[in-house]
């Protein structure tokens, strides 16, 4: 029951006792909920700092790439040339480089380049000065050319000394790029001084000199030291009246006065397709080993040749890969890139090497190809240059 005082309406006791715990809860209540709503806001995740689950998959990052197209040294002389290129990356900051060159203006008699390379914050390289660490030889084998090297580090032995370095190069004594055969070399150092393995030939050809038929002979090896040691992997090139084709040997070279073959054959072209689409053989190769995905990637010309002259150099690289297996001859190709003009900017890109550390591997997560470049000219040969291209791995 309700009672005035002085005039006033005023609640009897246990209902105003009601009131007042109703507004406290009330009050609370309001309190509670503003506060919780401050903390929610103010630890709120920032979507933009987060990745979702997909975001972080390996397979979705990308490496960042060295900037490519990249002109690599000039001897700025005319009547020089500069191709084919071996790589041989020592660690992040150092790399070799060996080519083929000549050393007199418009003498077109190959020697094989050496530069050392210095690697900048961008990822590009710098080269220093050239050496020319391997020559022709009067009244030998190799007494026109020595090019399309190919090197590897190692444990090597030759007549009771030890040597780290093992080139494989072509040699010839002919004028018009037939009988080429294979020779080896070896060095202690990576700049040489480069010491023929004997006088005798690592893989020889028999040229019949028949007018009938092209005998390119053998050549453009690549090597790959699969233990580190001396159990030596070469890819090379022939080319006889039986077509052109990519052959493959192993090799114990651990003692190179008593070599010994482990197997020998023609490796697959199982997957390969020229520029129009049909199926294409492979020459003109060098190779490079993933080991962490157990894979051999290769850089090598495409085919047809150009219509336009010069036409006996391709417009044309491709990037393939396959996965390792005990049998060469079965394997399948897969294209991870094809370069030309529209990316190069040049009509002809042809004689690729790929960057490899030491002893033949992949020394970086993306693949580097150095390649040469030309113009379409009766003197091409003069213009003769290497570049650089960066592509992801798949």
């Amino acid at each position: 029951m309700a009672f005035s005082l002085h005039g006033v309406h005023v609640p009897h006791r246990n209902m105003l006792k009601k009131i007042i715990c109703i507004a406290l809860a009330l009050l609370l209540f309001t309190f509670a909920f503003s506060a919780c709503g401050a903390d929610t806001e103010k630890q709120e995740p920032d979507d933009s700092s987060q990745l979702d689950d997909k975001d972080t998959n390996e397979e979705d990052i990308k490496v960042v790439l060295p900037d490519s197209y990249n002109l690599q040294f000039d001897n700025k002389l005319e009547g020089i040339y500069n191709y084919c290129p071996s790589i041989m990356q020592m660690d992040e900051n150092t790399a070799y480089i060996y080519y083929c060159t000549n050393r007199e203006s418009y003498n077109i008699i190959d020697y094989v380049g050496f530069r050392k390379g210095t690697r900048n914050e961008d990822g590009s390289w710098s080269w220093g000065k050239e050496r020319q660490v391997l020559a022709p030889r009067e009244n030998m084998w190799d007494a026109h050319h020595t090019c399309d090297p190919s090197v590897v580090m190692g444990n090597f032995k030759y007549e009771g000394e030890e040597y780290s370095y093992l080139m494989a190069y072509l040699g010839c004594t002919s004028y018009d790029n037939q009988d080429n055969k294979i020779g080896l070399a070896v060095a202690k150092a990576p700049e040489g001084p480069f010491i023929r393995v004997g006088d005798a030939l690592f893989i020889d050809f028999e040229f019949d000199g028949s007018e009938d038929i092209w005998e390119w002979g053998v050549g453009q090896p690549s090597l790959i030291n699969l233990d580190k040691e001396g159990h030596v992997l070469i890819f090379y090139t022939r080319g006889d009246r039986n077509g052109t084709r990519t052959l493959y040997e192993e090799w114990d070279l651990c003692d190179l006065s008593s070599p010994k073959k482990l197997c020998e054959g023609t490796l697959s072209k199982a997957g390969l397709k020229d520029l129009n689409g049909n199926n294409d053989i492979m020459n003109n190769a060098d190779f490079v080993y993933d080991a962490e995905k157990d894979r051999f990637y290769a850089v090598s010309d495409c085919h047809p040749g150009p219509s336009s002259e010069p036409s006996y150099i391709a417009s044309h690289f491709r990037i393939t890969y396959f996965d390792k297996t005990t049998d060469y001859e079965s394997i399948v190709w897969n294209e991870l890139a094809v370069m030309g003009n529209e990316q190069t900017g040049y009509p002809r890109n042809h004689n690729v090497g790929v960057l490899r550390d030491a002893y033949g591997y992949l020394p970086n997560q993306y693949l580097s190809a150095f390649y040469t470049i030309s113009i379409e000219s009766p003197d091409s040969l003069w213009a003769y240059r290497i570049y650089d291209c960066h592509v992801q791995l798949p």
